[in-house]
């Protein structure tokens, strides 16, 4: 009978790729944000980079504690890097000019934001993936434009996978229409946010770049 009833609740869909990454605005209160979230969780979102630079630690606490603990490891933080240790969350997001905590333990994940070849260079020895960009005109920030071609972007990239390199990720101005485009230039991933967050339905403008990125459905949202 239990077995039966199961069956009919609504599960958690799979989760998506892990270099598909949505960043959230950094405006500190958006209505219904925390509510998107967990939609776009139980969606299959399977990176979110929660980007809050005025937010306290308590901030932070109250916001993990209204997100399934099932999803913590999914969530990435720019600050507090001790709650991503405590709570067990999927890891810690610098600056290209900032530098990992003394006490950071090895093998914790970490990711960097990057412009150029040398700030990939000069970022964290060990990380899980970094992002570079703008690739494509920003979708969220008005003339916020490439500093490089898309054949100088894919140069970059080529190098850096040879030097043996972290995976990179395109940031800026990612649509259904451009992850495609950045999948051809070498990337390994990609990394949003007007393009979700400007979106009438979230959930389905993520699940559009996931299929634009795939080339093809390749997996099923039960539960939206």
């Amino acid at each position: 009978m239990f077995s039966f009833l199961r069956k009919l609740l609504p599960r958690p869909a799979d989760p998506a790729e892990p270099n598909l990454v949505l960043i959230t605005r950094p405006e500190p209160d958006i209505l219904g944000e925390t509510r998107t979230i967990k939609r776009l969780l139980g969606a299959g979102l399977a990176r979110l980079h929660l980007r809050k630079p005025h937010w306290s630690a308590d901030d932070h606490q109250r916001f993990l504690d209204a997100i399934p603990e099932a999803h913590w490891p999914r969530i990435v933080l720019y600050t507090h890097a001790e709650l991503v240790l405590s709570r067990g969350l999927g890891g810690l997001h610098l600056k290209s000019d900032e530098r990992l905590p003394r006490s950071w333990p090895e093998g914790r994940p970490v990711s960097t934001s990057c412009h150029s070849y040398e700030e990939l260079r000069s970022g964290p020895r060990r990380r899980a993936y970094s992002l570079l960009g703008p690739v494509f005109p920003s979708v969220s920030k008005r003339d916020h434009n490439p500093r490089r071609t898309p054949r100088e972007l894919e140069v970059i990239v080529q190098r850096w996978r040879s030097a043996g390199g972290c995976p990179v990720y395109a940031l800026g101005g990612i649509t259904p229409a451009t992850a495609a485009e950045a999948r051809e230039l070498g990337f390994d991933g990609l990394a949003f946010v007007g393009s979700v967050w400007d979106a009438e339905d979230p959930v389905q403008a993520f699940l559009d770049i996931e299929r634009a990125w795939l080339g093809h459905e390749r997996r099923q949202s039960r539960r939206r």
